[in-house]
């Protein structure tokens, strides 16, 4: 990582120490989590999927905050808001008024973005099945991607009721393919088309609602599946006692290192919001 937090000597640059100590809440579903990457998060519900080399991890070891990382495979803005997930309470609980920096990473399961991809990566007699050829319907993913950034407004005005003073992070979806291709197959073109209106719903979104856009996306799109240090994995069948870079068409240890970077980053050039005083109030 570039650990631009942590590039002067400590204590002599007020611009590398001004984070340090502050409150960070982790929000999101598996691309913030970082199943199958190791080593995982002691005492996190198995299920989660939550890496101790997560993004929200590697920004805390650098910045030196104080992370609650409430991430969890197959998260949604319900699971957000409202619904408990693997006996854990809806996410939103992790904030409050004493948060000083929230990042969240959602909407892809609401969508049914990365669950797109699979369907269509399996044999033709698994894609028959009725349930998995639900999630590889493109028009059905198409009229979910109509309500989702309703849905991340609603998130993220929470958030801000919650903690007024967090500086709040979106962090949109990792690509799981390369740049667009003349050799892409329509379900790579489909795919594509999904993963690019669902960062311009979250990116609109954040807008709205006041929030920071870290476009980890874009950068992604140069790191695909099978090249030198992946951002992301392809599809392949995780066998017992293998060490995985990831899970199947997740993040990888070198994708959650590149979404950190961008986040310190982004870090070194926002200062954290301060409480006021009485005088000041």
């Amino acid at each position: 990582m570039s650990g631009i937090l942590h590039h002067s000597r400590p204590g002599t640059d007020p611009e590398s120490t001004r984070w340090h100590g502050k409150r960070y809440v982790a929000l999101g579903s598996s691309f913030a989590s970082g199943p199958a990457i190791a080593p995982r998060e002691p005492g996190a519900p198995r299920l989660a999927g939550r890496s101790r080399n997560n993004y929200a991890h590697l920004v805390t070891d650098a910045a030196r905050l104080q992370l609650t990382d409430v991430t969890s495979s197959g998260a949604t803005c319900e699971h957000i808001l409202h619904e408990q997930q693997y006996g854990q309470p809806p996410q939103i609980r992790a904030v409050d008024a004493d948060t000083d920096l929230v990042t969240l990473t959602i909407g892809g399961n609401d969508v049914g973005l990365t669950q797109y991809r699979v369907a269509h990566r399996l044999p033709l007699p698994l894609r028959l099945i009725p349930p998995i050829a639900r999630l590889g319907d493109e028009t059905a993913v198409n009229h979910r991607l109509h309500t989702i950034e309703q849905s991340l407004t609603e998130v993220l005005n929470t958030i801000s009721r919650r903690a007024p003073r967090a500086r709040v992070l979106v962090v949109n979806y990792l690509s799981l393919l390369g740049p667009v291709s003349e050799e892409d197959r329509p379900v790579d073109r489909n795919y594509h088309q999904f993963a690019e209106s669902l960062a311009a719903h979250t990116a609109s979104a954040a807008a709205r609602a006041g929030a920071e856009l870290i476009d980890a996306r874009t950068p992604s799109l140069d790191h695909p599946p099978g090249s030198a240090g992946a951002w992301t994995s392809g599809g392949y069948i995780p066998l017992p006692g293998r060490q995985n870079p990831g899970a199947p068409f997740h993040p990888t240890a070198a994708g959650m290192a590149g979404v950190a970077d961008l986040i310190l980053d982004r870090l070194a050039t926002l200062p954290p919001i301060e409480p006021q005083t009485a005088a000041e109030s």
